[in-house]
């Protein structure tokens, strides 16, 4: 099970609200971006599939580099296709427009097999609050 200190709800609304007023920003932006840190310190620090995962977009160039100066709006990950069964160059291989078709359509099935019936079954596993 992840391990994570679950903060009151009272506490985490004191400490949005005290943010909120001292930064000038919404608390609804801010609680959004506390949840979206806590899911990435899950995902790459904890989750079974850490190296499955690749994080890009605008939310990567602020949380990680501090290239932009923004808050969360979302997260924006790639699977590793190896994850759901492929060769590492597999998805590369040159194929006719059907068969290139045939192998999205097979990709995509695979991912939302995993995500349903192995992702999230582990994720809400590992979130069970005692």
């Amino acid at each position: 099970m992840f391990e994570y200190r679950k903060i009151a709800q009272d506490q985490l609304e004191s400490v949005i609200r005290n943010t909120s007023l001292k930064l000038g920003v919404n608390e609804v932006i801010l609680e959004k971006d506390y949840w979206v840190c806590f899911v990435l310190n899950y995902l790459f620090s904890k989750c079974k599939w850490k190296e499955g995962f690749t994080f890009k977009g605008g939310t990567s160039l602020s949380k990680c580099f501090d290239l932009i100066q923004r808050f969360s709006e979302d997260i924006d990950l790639i699977l590793d296709w190896r994850v759901i069964g492929y060769k590492v160059n597999e998805p590369w291989q040159e194929r006719s427009n059907t068969k290139q078709d045939q192998f999205n359509k097979e990709s995509n099935r695979k991912t939302e097999e995993f995500l349903k019936n192995e992702f999230v079954p582990q994720l809400e596993r590992d979130f069970i609050v005692n």
